[in-house]
Formats: structure tokens, C-alpha cells, sequence
């Protein structure tokens, strides 16, 4: 009966032992796991803002005006503003004249300057010549009256269309080819031009920052208007032109050196869980993760969060490693 006894002991024996290693086997496979995925809930980053877009841009006036002969209103042109003098909207810019008339509106003119002359040449003694200066002066005034009148009377007139400055282009421009001149705006326009890739980052009514070349001050500006077409169709990239509203004005050809602010935070798509066409991230709160809804889109190799992230949050770079 003994020595039937002992194979089925020693039976026993070897189901428990292997019971036993099994299950340790399992419990520290298990722990393994754990440890494992401690691990990777460990790993994850701190979001940050995308660096803000930098173009070169140049100030430029944000409206000019030319004045061009136009032989149908008249065969010259004569401008009423010297180069450089500032003008005020509506104001008389330029007159149009006929030949035979132009010839005679120029001889008053310098009838007038050759009896400025003659006054300021007697006045060192007004008391002999009194009389011949209140002669001379009267004629000035006459002058001064019948070119009044032909100015009056020509039917073609420029004015300026808003306050600026004149500039005279060129001495001798009555060819009806190139502007006599020019009126450029008082406001200030700074002007980029933007690559087709960057530009879905900027929109109209968008605040930037300017650093203008001259000063290194920053300055804040506006965007006022953004191209619907290329500047170029022939190049590989399309660019269009961009205009900044500066908050005071720049002097006119300046370099300015323009700074876009992103608020977009890109992370990878490995942080982001799509879920019911929601898409979620899990927040690192120390050994708790928890779950937040973010608004966005995937482009490329990344995720762009417009919304449900602030800079320096910490999220789990892998959401598979917090479920």
C-alpha cells in the first residue's frame, strides 16, 4: 500500500510546483507590464507656440496720384506746387492750356518776377522813388489779376485727391508719356509680399509687430488688405502682396522688417486620439492623465491645436501609453 502511495505524492508534488511557478511566472510578467507602462506614461512634452513668421518689408505712401498731360484737355500743363510742397485735398494741382495761351500766361508771369525785381532794386530809397514803387506795384497787381483770370478760365484743371506731398518728376514731361509728378499720401502703407505657404496664417484685420530699419523700434501694425492674386505666374511659388497699417507713420522707403505671431501650438499625431470624430489629448497631471477635448487639424507629420491647449501645458506623447 506504501509504495503506491509515493507516485501519487510525488504527483502531487509536481502539478503544485508547476501551479505555483506558473503563477509566479504570471504575477511577474504582470508586474513587468506595469512597470512597462509606468514607464511610458513617464514620457511627455510641454507645448509650445509655433515661432512667429518674419517677412522684409518697405514703407511706401498707401495712395499716390500722377499728373500726366493729357493732349485732349490741353497742349501743356502747367503745375501750380513746387517740388516738394505739401497739398491739401481738392486743392488746385495743375492747369491745363492751350499753346497761344500758355505762351501768354507764362510772359505775365515773368512780367510779375521783373517788376518784383524793379521794386526790391528801389526800395533802398522809398523816399524819392515812393511814387515809382506804388507804380510798379500796382502793375504787379494787375499781372497778378488778368493771370488769375486765366487760370479761372481754363477749362481743365488737376486737383489733388487727398493731402500729401508733390514731387516733381521730370522738368520736361509735357510729352504726355511720363507723370510731370506725383502726390503721395501723408499715410503710410508697409508692403510684403507672402509665399503661397504662409499665406494661411495671416488674414485681414490681423495685429503684427514692425521693426522699421532705421530705428529698431517696434511698432504695432495691421493688416489692411491681402492680394486675391499672384504678384507672379511664372515662378514656382506664388507670392501675393500684402498691406500693413503701421500705428504712426514711417518715412516713405524705409526697410521694415515685419513679425507675425502664430497662435498655433503643433504636436505630434502620436499625442492625439480621435474619438466619435473628436479628437482628444491626456494631459500629464504627475501619476494621473486626464483626458481633453482640442480642436484642430492634422497637416503633414504633425497635429495644428487651434484651440483646448495653452502654451507650456504638459501632455502625454503618446496617448497609448495613458489609456
Amino acid at each position: 500500500m506504501k509504495k503506491h502511495l509515493i507516485p501519487i505524492v510525488i504527483t502531487i508534488v509536481v502539478i503544485i510546483s508547476l501551479a505555483g511557478g506558473s503563477i509566479f511566472l504570471y504575477l511577474k510578467n504582470k508586474d513587468s507590464q506595469n512597470i512597462k507602462k509606468q514607464e511610458r506614461v513617464t514620457e511627455t512634452l510641454n507645448v509650445k507656440k509655433s515661432d512667429p513668421l518674419s517677412f522684409n518689408g518697405i514703407s511706401k505712401s498707401k495712395k499716390t496720384q500722377s499728373i500726366t498731360l493729357n493732349q485732349a484737355l490741353g497742349e501743356n500743363l502747367y503745375l501750380e506746387k513746387q517740388d516738394g510742397e505739401a497739398v491739401s485735398q481738392g486743392e488746385l494741382i495743375a492747369t491745363y492750356y492751350h499753346l497761344k495761351d500758355y505762351n501768354t500766361f507764362l510772359d505775365k508771369q515773368s512780367k510779375v518776377r521783373q517788376k518784383n525785381n524793379e521794386i526790391d532794386n528801389v526800395k533802398a530809397d522809398v523816399q524819392n522813388n515812393s511814387m515809382k514803387i506804388a507804380n510798379l506795384t500796382n502793375e504787379v497787381i494787375q499781372l497778378n489779376k488778368e493771370i488769375s483770370k486765366m487760370r479761372d478760365d481754363a477749362p481743365n484743371k488737376v486737383y489733388a485727391q487727398f493731402d500729401g506731398v508733390l514731387t516733381v518728376l521730370t522738368s520736361t514731361g509735357n510729352d504726355g508719356m511720363k507723370p510731370l509728378a506725383e502726390i503721395s499720401s501723408n499715410e503710410s502703407s508697409v508692403v510684403i509680399s507672402v509665399s503661397e505657404y504662409d499665406l494661411s496664417h495671416l488674414y485681414q484685420g490681423q495685429e503684427v509687430k514692425l521693426v522699421p530699419g532705421d530705428s529698431g523700434t517696434k511698432v504695432k501694425g495691421t493688416i489692411t488688405s491681402i492680394a486675391n492674386r499672384p504678384d507672379n505666374t511664372n515662378s514656382k511659388i506664388s507670392t501675393y502682396t500684402t498691406q500693413i497699417k503701421p500705428e504712426i507713420e514711417l518715412k516713405n522707403g524705409s526697410h521694415v522688417q515685419v513679425i507675425v505671431p502664430l497662435k498655433e501650438i503643433k504636436i505630434p499625431n502620436s499625442a492625439v486620439k480621435k474619438e466619435d470624430k473628436k479628437f482628444y489629448v491626456y494631459k500629464a497631471n504627475g501619476s494621473k492623465n486626464m483626458k481633453k477635448g482640442i480642436q484642430g487639424f492634422k497637416k503633414d507629420n504633425y497635429f495644428v491645436v487651434t484651440k483646448g491647449l495653452k502654451n507650456d501645458e504638459s501632455i502625454v506623447k503618446n496617448y497609448k501609453d495613458a489609456d
